[in-house]
C-alpha cells in the first residue's frame, strides 16, 4: 500500500474546500483549517485522501479523533464536513452514516 503525503492530502483538501466554501477569503481560509485539520487525521489513522472517504472514515473522525472537543466544535466539523462532501458528490452516500450528537449545535 502507497503512502499517500501530507502535502498531497493538504493541497486535495484546500482545493475542496475553496470549491465548497464561499464569502471573503478570510472565512474560506478559517472553514479551509477544519477540513484540512480533518483530512491529515483520517491520512494518519486510514492513509486515504478526501476524494476517497466513505463513511467510516467520517464517522470515525466525528466520533473519535473529535471526542474531547466541545459539542459546538464538532458540529461546525460536521457542518463543514457535510459542504465538503456534498462538493465530491458523496453526501448521498454518507449522510445516513454519520448521524450522531455532532448534527446539533447544542446537547440536548
Amino acid at each position: 500500500m502507497n503512502k499517500i503525503s501530507i502535502i498531497s492530502v493538504e493541497r486535495e483538501a484546500r482545493s475542496i474546500s475553496r470549491r465548497a466554501f464561499s464569502g471573503s477569503r478570510k472565512v474560506i481560509y478559517q472553514k479551509e483549517k477544519h477540513i484540512v485539520n480533518c483530512a491529515e487525521s483520517i491520512r494518519k489513522r486510514w492513509n486515504v485522501s478526501p476524494k476517497d472517504w466513505q463513511a467510516k472514515h467520517v464517522r470515525w473522525f466525528l466520533e473519535v479523533a473529535l471526542v474531547d472537543r466541545s459539542c459546538g466544535t464538532r458540529y461546525r466539523y460536521y457542518r463543514y464536513l457535510r459542504s465538503a462532501l456534498i462538493e465530491l458528490d458523496k453526501w448521498d452516500g454518507v449522510e445516513a452514516f454519520v448521524i450522531g450528537s455532532w448534527t446539533k449545535p447544542v446537547d440536548s
